[in-house]
């Protein structure tokens, strides 16, 4: 829901499993404009869903489940760090790191950046439980 992303770290690539619930990620859907000229719309930050907005929430889910394998990295962060970082650099830092002191470093960095946002994220981490 709304501006907050979760993604999937996987044979270190990253992938976005949700899309933003904004009006200027509509307009990139629709073609309007680019994802580059999306970073810097003066519109970014109007939200079409949000949890609390509202009495009704509409979460939205893939069709079919993401089976998650070994070592797979799970992130869910706010915009306050994908606003800052480029999903490269959140791939890298979440990959290098347990999950505690890989939050600590990107917490760092994005504040390091202004923060103009909260920043907020958890990482899991999937082990083989045999």
């Amino acid at each position: 829901m709304g501006d907050s992303r979760l993604y999937l770290i996987r044979g270190g690539k990253i992938s976005r499993i949700t899309r933003d619930h904004s009006y200027v990620n509509r307009l990139v859907e629709t073609g309007l404009i680019s994802s580059q000229e999306a970073e810097n719309h003066p519109h970014r930050n109007i939200l079409t869903a949000a949890v609390g907005a509202g009495t009704e929430i509409n979460p939205e889910y893939p069709a079919n489940p993401v089976l998650l394998a070994c070592d797979d990295i799970l992130l869910l962060c706010t915009d306050g760090l994908w606003g800052v970082m480029t999903d490269e650099e959140i791939q890298k830092a979440a990959s290098e790191k347990p999950p505690q002191p890989a939050c600590e470093s990107l917490v760092r960095l994005a504040k390091e950046r202004g923060g103009p946002d909260n920043i907020t994220l958890m990482i899991l981490r999937i082990k083989d439980q045999r």
